[in-house]
């Protein structure tokens, strides 16, 4: 197993007072050195790390350095990988080779990952819904552009500490994709492993210890105010009227898009909906008619889009977007995300974020604020969790507590 770290030589410093970094190897009881090619000051270095310079000091490329330090640990974590897949014997003099050597590092495998992969999706389709379908193909995919760009082949062998922290850096830094996504990767990964295990096809269990957490996202919704602005705002043509009343019927019933599309006449009576929820597998769930979602049903009454019209969830997403401006829905919205450990923001005018998605979030937290007990709220949304309401509630904590201090200072 090959561990290393960098350090400073203490023992050259140039008259900037900067010290070379150094890579230290250590393979079994021997230790390789490296240089790295940069330098820096003692006091900027910090967990392997060149940290920032102060406003008042002269930048001198911590930037570069940072990123030049992660291509090497890349090209260690590469050439570990390659050795445990190829089943060769790692030593002193093969790792030296390899790591100075520019040539690519190809893994060959035994037992082909990805076909195994699809087994595992294709064994699931009758018994999973498809958007835990689509999830599926998506991870499978991306891990498969992770060992393309990376330029090695995936084994079962290979699966252990090393490949996920290889994984976790080229999501985080070469992707930046969000952190909850990455625990979503992590945990398909997992699933499909454990299944791999249980057929015999791999042998190893250091994925066991994957571990990705997650962080509580921001909830777009539409207040009821704006809601109202959107419901009522007579729109310049009927393609975006029709996307209008789609997405308010979603607001109005917490009806996800997949299931709204869906909707038949058969399914709609007087007063309820009566529907079976495609990602819960939920049979027969009924959902009161409020008097707005019986205006929208009305409206389309005898005509050729009864009961509902429906779009494209790609055009749909577009064009509400739209809607909301032609409201003014334009108050300055942030939202913030993790990717890995920095987080990030974001300000835009609110319609921008306006999606299909946010249709359900605006019921759910609409009807905790006018005062809806949560229990009704989870059996109209058909919501199993408490924890998912649970985040629900700290948004209209929030809301109350604001204006608590708008009426009271």
């Amino acid at each position: 197993m090959v561990k290393y770290n960098f350090h400073l030589r203490k023992d050259k410093v140039t008259q900037d007072g900067l010290m070379p970094i150094r890579l230290l190897f250590r393979i079994d009881s021997a230790v390789i050195k490296r240089n790295t090619g940069f330098s820096c000051k003692p006091a900027d270095w910090q967990n392997n790390r060149v940290k920032a310079n102060s406003k008042k000091e002269d930048y001198y490329g911590y930037d570069e350095i940072n990123e030049g330090l992660q291509k090497i640990e890349s090209k260690i974590q590469d050439i570990s990988l390659f050795f445990r897949a190829s089943k060769i014997d790692l030593t002193k003099e093969s790792f030296i080779d390899k790591f100075d050597s520019n040539g690519e590092i190809t893994i060959t495998p035994e037992l082909d990952f990805f076909k195994c992969f699809d087994d595992y999706i294709d064994k699931g389709k009758p018994i999973k819904t498809y958007n835990t379908i689509k999830g599926q193909v998506t991870v499978r995919n991306y891990i498969e552009i992770f060992a393309k760009e990376k330029g090695f082949k995936i084994t079962f062998e290979i699966i252990d500490e090393g490949f996920f922290e290889l994984l976790r850096d080229y999501s985080y830094q070469t992707k930046e994709i969000k952190q909850n996504y990455f625990c979503k990767i992590i945990k398909v990964l997992k699933s499909f492993l454990n299944w791999a295990t249980d057929k015999g096809y791999n042998a190893t269990r250091d994925f066991e210890k994957f571990k990705a957490s997650d962080h509580d996202i921001d909830i777009i919704y539409l207040s009821f105010e704006e809601l109202m602005k959107l419901y009522n705002k007579d729109m310049k043509s009927d393609k975006l009227s029709q996307v209008r009343d789609f997405y308010c019927m979603g607001c109005f019933t917490g009806l996800r898009f997949s299931d709204l599309s869906k909707l038949h006449l058969a399914n709609i009576s007087d007063d309820h909906i009566v529907i079976s929820i495609q990602k819960t597998k939920t049979q027969n769930h009924a959902i009161k008619l409020n008097k707005y979602a019986k205006e929208i049903l009305n409206k389309y009454k005898d005509t050729i889009y009864e009961p509902l019209p429906v779009i494209s969830s790609q055009k749909f997403n577009e064009y509400i977007k739209d809607c909301c401006e032609l409201a003014e829905i334009n108050k300055s919205f942030t939202i913030h995300w993790f990717v890995g450990n920095q987080k990030k923001s974001l300000t835009q005018p609110k319609h921008k974020f306006i999606t299909s998605h946010t249709a359900r979030k605006t019921f759910i937290t609409n009807s905790l604020l006018l005062g809806m007990e949560p229990k009704a709220i989870k059996k109209i949304a058909n919501i199993k969790k408490d924890a998912v309401l649970d985040k629900y509630m700290k948004v209209t904590e929030a809301f109350t507590d604001e204006q608590m201090d708008k009426a009271w200072g």
